[in-house]
């Protein structure tokens, strides 16, 4: 799995151990039920065109860890207000997605894997990315 910053190409590489969390929680539709004053059934509906959620996180304790080097920078990253490519690299996947941090969620969360400040850019976080998805224009 890759994250590319698409202004500069810049790309961090991230290990296979991220569990796609809520990947079956996106409804493409939306939909309102209403009654008319007479009972008769009103439905309102429309596909969505973007916003779907990618969280992703360790699948366990011993997955889904990130260099403190390269955690500084899609903590940087985050910060710019950028849009971002984030690429599946599995031999059955290789989809690609148009996306954002989602702040509104908590873009990212970082815990050392030692569990104690670390000494190195070499040691290892556990981290959760929250993603928002974007139309492939924006």
């Amino acid at each position: 799995m890759r994250l590319i910053r698409k202004n500069t190409l810049e790309a961090v590489s991230l290990e296979d151990g991220f569990l796609w969390s809520d990947e079956f929680d996106w409804k493409p539709i939306e939909q309102k039920l209403e009654r008319a004053i007479d009972g008769t059934l009103i439905i309102q509906e429309g596909k969505k065109k973007s916003g779907r959620s990618i969280n992703l996180q360790p699948a366990d304790t011993g997955m889904g860890w990130i260099k403190r080097r390269d955690l500084r920078k899609v903590l940087a990253w985050s910060e710019l207000q950028e849009s971002f490519e984030l690429q599946f690299e599995y031999p059955h996947d290789n989809r690609r997605f148009n996306v954002i941090f989602n702040h509104e969620a908590g873009a990212l969360d970082a815990k050392p894997v030692k569990g104690f400040p670390t000494i190195s850019e070499d040691d290892y976080y556990n981290v959760t990315m929250r993603f928002t998805e974007l139309e492939n224009g924006n």
